[in-house]
């Protein structure tokens, strides 16, 4: 396993999150090879390796190809089971479950402009089957991890909190992915009342980490991609955009917290005021990260028609409020998450 995910892994489960409420119990984790929701699976084993915590994990994935190479060291362990179907088709397990974590979704935006339909049904579908198994089970936990996208269009630039609501356009393609969160949001919130369940929603905004395919088109994986390929960071807007971003070990962290500390049926930020940089900045900081070359930032804006581009939201940015009463903070800055992603991927930093 590569050694960033290694320390990133060793980080999480060194802390101090009670992970013992979790020992002994069996997980089912939809959409498991994405690279979030996969630091969930090598969590867990590392808390069996290192804690015997007896953990049996049932990693979720539409593509067996895509889960072997994800998961390349698990195949033969007694304590992991891959699970190939697609989310949108009933799910039928035959052992007890006790921790559900839906995160299945086309999540990079060319995946979810190029198949609409798919990144919708995954997302409400897929969290209809999941609730449908966790009532006929022993649910403990069951954990939604949404998105920063529910929120729509505001009509202000404050950093966002739970409770705020803007406006979808659900005749927008570009929109499924953010009117499918919000549905399964609404079917999740429904289950938890009818039925009890231990409903956590998550919505993350923009993490930083380990394990996107370089041609994800999200903003920080495209740079990386540029950086390897070109040398440089093309921006395709005038950078002045701001988003709020995180590493992906302080994001796990957090989900925990939410599992572990939040109130059942309720929706926290995945976010912190420390990570928030204009487009222009992100790009700076990474070029000047670089070590062993030197990385130019330049502008090309005969692109802004690019989908990456068109309709985005000039100010993203989150209010870490209600997550942070729980006792969370985050452990890294977005420089060293900026840092531990390109040494990822192969690029020398200043920092090694």
């Amino acid at each position: 396993m590569n050694r960033i995910i290694v320390e990133d892994v060793e980080e999480i489960v060194s802390g101090t999150i009670p992970f013992e409420k979790l020992f002994g119990k069996t997980v089912l984790i939809s959409g498991a090879n994405g690279y979030v929701p996969a630091y969930f699976v090598h969590t867990f084993l590392a808390l069996n390796d290192r804690k015997n915590a007896n953990i049996r994990v049932l990693a979720l994935c539409r593509s067996e190809s895509r889960a072997k190479e994800r998961f390349l060291e698990y195949p033969g362990r007694d304590d992991f089971r891959l699970l190939i179907q697609d989310v949108r088709d009933p799910i039928a397990v035959d052992e007890e479950v006790h921790v559900f974590i839906h995160a299945a979704s086309p999540a990079g935006i060319k995946k979810r402009h190029d198949d609409p339909v798919n990144t919708f049904l995954a997302n409400v579908d897929g969290a209809k089957n999941m609730l449908e198994l966790a009532v006929k089970n022993p649910c403990e936990y069951f954990l939604l991890i949404s998105s920063v996208d529910v929120y729509g269009k505001l009509e202000h630039t404050e950093r966002i909190t739970e409770e705020m609501s803007g406006y979808l356009d659900p005749l927008n393609v570009r929109n499924a992915y953010s009117c499918g969160k919000r549905a399964a949001e609404s079917l999740c919130k429904a289950y938890q009342v009818s039925y009890d369940l231990p409903i956590f929603i998550v919505r993350p905004f923009q993490i930083m980490g380990p394990g996107p395919e370089l041609d994800d088109g999200r903003l920080h994986i495209d740079f990386i991609s540029q950086i390897i390929s070109k040398g440089e960071i093309v921006l395709k807007s005038d950078g002045t955009a701001v988003r709020t971003f995180l590493y992906l070990t302080d994001a796990v962290r957090a989900m925990f917290y939410v599992l572990f500390f939040g109130t059942p049926g309720e929706a926290y930020n995945i976010v912190t005021e420390e990570g928030e940089a204009s487009v222009k900045e992100l790009a700076d900081r990474m070029a000047s990260l670089a070590a062993g070359k030197s990385v130019k930032v330049v502008f090309d804006q005969t692109k802004r028609d690019t989908i990456e581009v068109t309709g985005a939201l000039s100010v993203v940015t989150g209010d870490s409020t209600k997550l942070t009463a729980l006792g969370w903070k985050p452990q890294h800055s977005m420089a060293d998450g900026c840092e531990r992603m390109m040494r990822y991927y192969g690029i020398e930093t200043k920092g090694e």
